[in-house]
């Protein structure tokens, strides 16, 4: 008997009772996908639907099964519910009722065959310009074969002839000079006028702080400003010999460690800020924040650094310190696989704006300036021909300027951005219809879309990290994962049943350890341990993961950017990878518990 045929039997003789029967393990999966004709469906997806067709075939057909698991999210024992509540119904009508006059008689009579009649399977919306709010459903297709094998070529309408955008994270930790380096470099560049320049230099004298002007372009929150704490990233964009570059200023303080790691996310280079001043260099080193911002870079997966070594006006641009803490970083990036070509160190202050568009009078340095190592940047080279992946950042209403009305700010990772084409957000599966685009875009382009939503207020349950997609080719949701990840420096080891939370893109979800694969040898390919009871610091494994709830995914072989994990516990993180096979476990669609307070 499974383990709701005695509630289904209970059921129907009018003594279900909640505590009549217990959960088991529902590990035992059977090799049935043949049993079903629809190859659409999963091992799992057809482990519930015959576990509940076995219960409930004398009163619902197959057809009807798997719409109750359309209803209920593919969750068994909210369909098993679904289904006994329908059967008591029912039960219900079909007892002695008090005559009825003929019309209400009529009318009653048509609803319960309403009731009764099958419905078909939800289908998935094409491009359709209804505003029909039955039609806002949209039902994610869990095949994992799907999620699993490269997507095929497509072409779109225009061919878009532009320069190729580059991202660059500024980070570094509190009181780097981050802010005020970004605010140099958009004076430079024109990015920010001097009328608003004007305006942040009066802000910062009158509250004290009349060397924050620069920082103030963006970091522009009015607590922001009063506590001279960058909180929030903030995207802006300059152009270079025409060629476009963002610039991603991060917050340093560890509060805010996930607004930093979502803006690295989207990062395709990065530059590192040091205060060199003697104090402030020793206790980055002693906190450990400068091991672990080089961690969080190479976790990103940015292949190229520049190491901007501020503040050396203050220190009379001495040699020993800069040569002292080039030759720290070094060595701690070699341990992370970085060699030297891979980062420039730069002597700069960014306050008085020395060394970063034009060479300072520095006799013991005969590098390149700031701008000059930024110009050197490669393009990164990307595919043109994928589905659109744009990760949305931040969601506001706006009245003025050229975008008016309900606004995304993302990164297209991939595809290209059409006007009047409907699209998906995920994995809240918000059906959209972009509207206009701040300019012509391209892969890699972090740019401002004007949407518009079926239903108005959904706009609100967007969040930041859902991925805006294609809908026949929609980016896949999951909530199992299995990743290759290299542990860091840890306090326990990881073990089955460890949890933690995971940032994937510029999302966030608790996880919990499921299975422990094997810990790869030195070459990372071949296999030094399977089925290891621990994973211990600095090693290479591979783990099973199953979130919290659903997330937006790729592999590593389909789209690098959304398949790029960071492990934390606490303040510290304790692994970084990729995800190398993407998985749905449906029982577990709506069970997991929260494990992580999430912050959006």
């Amino acid at each position: 008997m499974s383990r709701h045929q005695g509630v289904y039997n209970m059921i129907k003789h009018g003594a279900y009772n909640d505590d009549d029967y217990e959960d088991v393990d529902d590990s035992n999966q059977q090799d049935d996908d043949e049993q079903y004709g629809d190859h659409n469906f999963t091992r799992s997806e057809l482990e519930v639907i015959n576990n509940l067709y076995d219960i409930f075939q004398l009163d619902f057909t197959r057809k009807q099964i798997i719409d109750a698991l359309y209803e209920t999210d593919g969750d068994h024992d909210a369909a098993f519910e679904y289904l006994s509540n329908k059967i008591k119904k029912t039960q219900k009508q079909q007892q002695p009722q008090k005559p009825q006059a003929p019309k209400k008689q009529q009318q009653l009579i048509q609803a319960v065959k309403k009731e009764e009649q099958p419905q078909p399977l939800p289908q998935l919306i094409k491009q359709s310009n209804s505003t029909d709010k039955s039609k806002n459903q949209f039902h994610i297709e869990y095949n994992v074969d799907e999620f699993n094998s490269p997507y095929p070529s497509i072409k779109y309408k225009n061919v878009i002839q532009s320069n190729p955008s580059t991202s660059i994270v500024i980070l570094g930790h509190v009181d780097t000079g981050k802010s005020t380096l970004t605010g140099k470099l958009l004076q430079i560049f024109k990015a920010l006028d001097e009328k608003e320049l004007r305006k942040n230099q009066k802000e910062a004298k009158n509250l004290g702080k009349d060397s924050f002007a620069l920082a103030y372009a963006t970091d522009m929150t009015k607590e922001e400003k009063e506590k001279g704490v960058t909180m929030d990233m903030a995207y802006k964009t300059i152009v270079i010999g025409g060629r476009q570059y963002h610039l991603l200023d991060s917050p340093g303080h560890q509060d805010f460690a996930p607004h930093l790691i979502a803006g690295a996310a989207q990062a395709d280079y990065a530059i590192l800020v040091i205060d060199t001043t003697k104090n402030a260099f020793e206790n980055s080193i002693k906190s450990g924040l400068l091991r672990e911002k080089l961690q969080l870079i190479n976790a990103m997966l940015i292949k190229q650094i520049i190491v901007a070594l501020n503040k050396m006006d203050q220190i009379d641009w001495d040699q020993k310190q800069f040569q002292e803490a080039k030759e720290y970083i070094q060595t701690s990036a070699a341990k992370l696989g970085y060699n030297q070509n891979q980062i420039k160190f730069i002597p700069i202050s960014a306050f008085q704006g020395l060394n970063i568009q034009n060479k300072h009078n520095i006799q013991w340095y005969q590098g390149q300036t700031l701008v000059q190592e930024i110009l050197n940047l490669p393009p990164i080279q990307r595919r043109e021909d994928q589905p659109v992946r744009f990760t949305i950042l931040n969601r506001f209403q706006q009245s003025e300027g050229k975008l008016r009305g309900t606004c995304l700010l993302g990164k297209l990772h991939s595809g290209q951005l059409e006007k009047n084409i409907n699209y998906v957000i995920l994995p809240q599966g918000i059906f959209c219809e972009v509207k206009d685009v701040e300019r012509q875009s391209m892969e890699g382009d972090i740019v401002e879309i004007k949407i518009k939503t079926l239903i108005d207020s959904e706009f609100q349950n967007i969040t930041i990290g859902s991925v805006l997609s294609s809908i026949e080719y929609h980016v896949p949701v999951a909530n199992k994962i299995v990743c290759q990840i290299s542990t860091l420096d840890l306090q326990t080891p990881i073990i089955r049943g460890s949890q933690y939370l995971m940032h994937l893109g510029a999302q966030k979800v608790g996880v919990v350890v499921k299975k422990l694969n094997h810990i790869y040898n030195d070459d990372t390919q071949t296999i030094k341990k399977k089925f290891p009871r621990a994973i211990v610091s600095n090693e290479l494994a591979e783990v099973e993961l199953e979130c919290d709830g659903l997330v937006c995914v790729e592999t590593c072989t389909n789209l690098e950017q959304l398949s790029r994990i960071i492990m934390r516990e606490k303040f510290n993180i304790v692994a970084i990878g990729k995800v190398t096979i993407i998985n749905v476990n449906l029982n577990k669609l709506k069970q997991g518990k929260i494990i992580h307070e999430q912050q959006i």
